[in-house]
């Protein structure tokens, strides 16, 4: 007390103060982190026990003889979970055991879903080995074919499946595809006037290749399908010999030819220089929304099945790089 009396000084005092501050505030934060490691150890030898009781429970389960349609269920919850080499484990385990045509088919699809192409294809072209009229496993074959660019493979399955019964939309996108390859711009055409639900995939390669062609043939109905393409093309490539393409580039600044439109966008934009175009696409078949164009639908490849989706945003925004 006598040493506190004599050392009065206000900076003396506030010296203290801090230091008391301080280490009040060391104190609590070694307590809080002790608690946290204390807490996180807990959670952590919870859930290794959590796992190893799942891990014994699937065991089980696998030792059984009869646990076929519990695995299944096991391993449809693993892929929707997203947890793949899991459920992936199980049907091989069910593959050597049962070896039926559902598990083999299950199991291409994880596989498939998984990335895996060369795995997938592989048990595909098993299942079409001991079962070559099984149309589920020539469609997924057609666009794992597709997908690693081997075509002429993929149109000898889409020939298949029309002698099959099934609709000939994909062996003509598989076509269009082949056609764009070799620069077969007259093929293409012939397509689209077979196959309207083409449209996007056949002006999508015209407007980069030879956008005047693409203008001719064209059809004005279609405009609305692909208002996407349209909407970026540059100025030069663009024409406004029709009422909806004077509302589309007025719209965008690059004329001013229309003054208003029955399509709400437009109109808006139209009125408000500020505003600005971005677009969606919906799958018409299973409803999902994409951020990015598609011509065969990601999740259920349906050709042709977009309805694009116009978004109103403020000018200035990131814009997304196209090229025609």
């Amino acid at each position: 007390m006598e040493f506190l009396v004599q050392n009065r000084d206000p900076l003396f005092s506030l010296i203290i103060f801090v230091g008391l501050i301080f280490i009040i505030s060391f104190f609590s934060y070694v307590w809080a982190m002790t608690r946290t490691k204390q807490q996180k150890e807990r959670l952590e030898s919870f859930f290794a026990k959590f796992q190893a009781d799942a891990q014994n429970s699937i065991n089980a389960l696998l030792a059984r003889e009869d646990s076929k349609e519990a695995l299944l269920l096991l391993a449809r919850a693993y892929t929707k979970s997203g947890d793949y080499e899991k459920a992936i484990a199980i049907y091989l385990h069910l593959r050597n055991r049962f070896d039926s045509k559902e598990i083999l088919l299950e199991l291409a699809k994880l596989y498939k879903k998984a990335g895996f192409l060369a795995r997938s294809l592989a048990i595909y072209e098993e299942i079409l080995h001991f079962f070559p009229r099984e149309k589920e496993a020539l469609r997924n074959l057609l666009r794992i074919y597709e997908r690693l660019g081997r075509l002429e493979d993929a149109l000898a399955v889409g020939e298949i499946l029309e002698e099959l019964g099934e609709s000939s939309l994909d062996r003509a996108y598989i076509q269009a595809l082949l056609a764009i390859k070799r620069g077969d711009l007259q093929r293409l055409l012939t397509l689209y006037q077979e196959y309207p639900q083409l449209v996007r995939v056949v002006f999508t390669y015209l407007f980069t290749a030879e956008h005047l062609g693409a203008w001719k043939y064209l059809q004005p109905k279609d405009y609305r399908k692909i208002i996407d393409i349209l909407w970026f093309l540059p100025k030069e490539k663009i024409q406004t010999n029709n009422p909806f393409l004077q509302e589309l580039y007025s719209a965008k600044g690059y004329v001013k030819m229309a003054k208003s439109s029955t399509i709400f966008e437009l109109d808006l934009l139209l009125h408000y220089a500020n505003a600005d175009l971005e677009f969606e696409y919906l799958c018409v078949e299973c409803k999902k929304i994409f951020p990015i164009a598609f011509e065969r639908c990601p999740e259920c490849g349906a050709i042709g099945s977009d309805e694009v989706k116009m978004i109103i945003t403020q000018k200035g925004r990131d814009e997304k790089s196209y090229t025609f």
